[in-house]
């Protein structure tokens, strides 16, 4: 299973501000991700974004004008 929530943190400990579906004790991953410092270095997002671009190495430029040829080959080939 995997979620997203809000939590807070307080007395050391982190506390979910909605009932969780887990079973006493059961062991997880948790990923904190801080609002304000979230928010101070890219606060619209976009230099996330700008930093994808040509992460796919070798993907032709016209991919999206051609998804499913790319994806599952060109039927007039």
């Amino acid at each position: 299973m995997t979620t997203a929530f809000k939590a807070v943190y307080e007395d050391g400990v982190l506390k979910p501000k909605v009932p969780l579906q887990l079973e006493e004790h059961s062991e997880v991953e948790v990923l904190v991700l801080s609002p304000a410092a979230r928010d101070a270095d890219d606060p619209t997002g976009w230099k996330t974004i700008d930093s994808l671009i040509g992460a796919a190495k070798g993907v032709p430029s016209n991919v999206s004008e051609r998804h499913d040829d790319v994806l599952y080959g060109d039927p007039h080939e």
